[in-house]
């Protein structure tokens, strides 16, 4: 009797923590996080969050508190945010603007007691990148560049030059260099016939005095603060879909040809007779 009461009295003291630890085992918090590299002075600083809380080791809809904490990387400033956000879904959150400068964001989860793992990233912020434009002609002879930074004079600003940077590349090789440009507010460039008659591609890169590539066509809202180059196929009838449409196309013309023919032909024969 006395040994069945020792017995229970231990399983009565010690089952709340047998299930306290079950239960702390299968209860936590899933953090994701995206930060960009690279954000533009006095603009919001957005990141991606996404939060998964678990309990007794099933997902749920529960949402969480995020902490978050800016820091310069070697300076004074410290910002301190903290968002609610729902369980399962990815968020986009935005942050105040900031200065130019080098700076780490920590962020971390919370659920009661619970704590997700914290997750530190590093990131510049930018000047605003330069505007501009960068087009080429109907047949691609011609690569036309255009800075959009006028000074007080109407005139383009020498002071905020670009970097243009020309590309060819063969199908299914590699781009090779063709020409360098710097310190560039407008140009007027020619493609060489010999690349035009090779029937390649031509890239062109655009980069700002700010470090910005191609931010005509960036997205930053994508995490993409590299845009695509402008770009001109001279072989693009030989590509999809046009190449499939080739012979087609000249089955239809050369038709259309030989019935225009004939009727030319019937039209010299018969056009003099009257109808009896």
């Amino acid at each position: 009797m006395r040994k069945a009461l020792v017995i229970l009295i231990l399983s009565l003291t010690f089952s709340p923590l047998l299930l306290s630890t079950s239960d702390a085992g299968g209860s936590y918090i899933i953090l994701r996080a995206n930060v960009n590299p690279l954000y533009i002075a006095g603009e919001s600083v957005f990141i991606q969050a996404f939060v998964l809380v678990f309990q007794g080791g099933k997902p749920t809809d529960m949402g969480a508190t995020l902490d978050i904490k800016i820091s310069e990387v070697g300076g004074n400033y410290t910002a301190h945010h903290t968002r609610e956000i729902h369980g399962g879904r990815k968020i986009t959150i935005n942050l105040p603007a900031l200065d130019e400068g080098h700076y780490a964001i920590d962020i971390q989860a919370k659920q009661g007691s619970m704590k997700s793992q914290l997750l530190r990233f590093e990131f510049g912020v930018s000047k605003a990148p330069v505007p501009y434009r960068v087009y080429f002609n109907h047949d691609g002879s011609m690569v036309h560049f255009r800075s959009g930074r006028l000074n007080e004079t109407g005139n383009f600003d020498e002071k905020y030059g670009f970097t243009l940077k020309i590309w060819y590349s063969q199908y299914g090789s590699d781009a090779v260099p063709v020409k360098t440009l710097t310190n560039v507010t407008h140009a007027d460039i020619r493609i060489p016939d010999s690349i035009r008659r090779s029937l390649g591609v031509v890239y062109v890169d655009v980069i700002d005095i700010y470090g910005w590539k191609n931010s005509d066509t960036m997205d930053l809202q994508s995490f993409s603060f590299t845009g695509m180059p402008a770009t001109y196929a001279f072989g693009y009838q030989h590509m999809e879909p046009w190449a499939s449409r080739t012979w087609p196309k000249i089955g239809i013309a050369l038709f259309i040809i030989i019935f225009l023919l004939v009727l030319v032909a019937l039209i010299g024969k018969y056009g003099g007779r009257e109808v009896q």
